[in-house]
């Protein structure tokens, strides 16, 4: 064996101890137990600009980036698996997944089958319509479009009557806003904006709802957590306690701008459920 041979092979001994040291020095900001150990396991749906999933367990968007960060901290891997948002929240509560993400409102139903997060931003309630309409008194008399199970549903159930028509998803709403079958669509104002950007929404103009008392959504919009299962009380406490960590690091603000956010929706306030 020759001299430099040796040497190539002593270099390449050192940089596998050193890259063994490094992984072996992570230490986690808090204990926890996951599903599998050593992983993050996340539920996910295309959702842009909040979640962006793609192959090999890539995420991105505003939640994505949040929670890979949050992952890192605590030394974990993320296993990322992509499912229908009806299945989103099931996959937490059935324990096939250590949290979920997509713009999960903290919601008193919701909080009674599952573990909330502390908030991470807010979602604006936002009208998307040809003309222009910003007051949910303009949506009077008009055939509107929403997405079922959305903040504003009961609210504007009670004001628009049988002229509220509920969709599956954001999708098939805008289908039938652009055919003419809608006057206008409710929807949270940044996805409709991250929509309209990818060239939905073409001849619309989306604007954020106005402060209207019959629509409660206008007064306090949504506060967004990370579902986890409540018999993981750990988890939840460490995904909180890094929540504020990054609140007061400015990265969630840093996060939103990146997605063409405002950085304001990172002023959460005080942790609350909406009904």
């Amino acid at each position: 064996m020759t001299r430099t041979l040796k040497q190539f092979l002593a270099l390449c001994v050192l940089l596998l101890i050193g890259n063994g040291a490094s992984a072996a020095t992570c230490e986690p900001a808090h204990r926890f137990e996951t599903l599998t150990p050593g992983v993050l396991s996340v539920a996910a749906w295309v959702f842009p600009p909040y979640s962006i999933p793609g192959p090999d367990n890539q995420l991105s968007g505003v939640d994505g980036e949040i929670i890979k960060l949050i992952a890192a901290r605590e030394c974990l891997q993320i296993k990322a698996t992509v499912v229908d948002p009806a299945a989103v929240i099931q996959s937490v509560i059935a324990r096939r997944a250590d949290v979920a993400i997509g713009d999960w409102y903290r919601t008193a139903a919701r909080n009674k089958v599952l573990g909330l997060s502390a908030p991470l931003y807010l979602d604006m309630m936002g009208i998307i319509s040809a003309q222009g309409l910003s007051t949910p008194a303009q949506l009077e008399g008009k055939r509107v479009g929403t997405v079922q199970g959305y903040l504003w549903q009961a609210d504007l159930q009670k004001l628009l009557g049988s002229q509220l028509v509920l969709y599956p998803n954001p999708v098939a709403m805008a289908q039938d806003l652009m055919a003419g079958r809608l006057e206008a669509a409710v929807d949270s104002y940044a996805v409709a904006m991250a929509s309209q950007g990818k060239g939905a929404y073409p001849g619309q103009v989306v604007k954020v709802a106005e402060a209207d008392a019959r629509v409660q959504a206008t007064l306090q919009p949504g506060q967004v957590a990370f579902p986890y299962s409540q018999r993981n009380s750990a988890l939840g406490e460490a995904l909180s306690a890094n929540i504020q960590a990054l609140h007061a690091s400015g990265e969630i603000a840093r996060i939103l701008q990146q997605f063409g956010l405002s950085a304001e929706a990172a002023q959460v306030g005080e942790a609350r459920l909406v009904p």
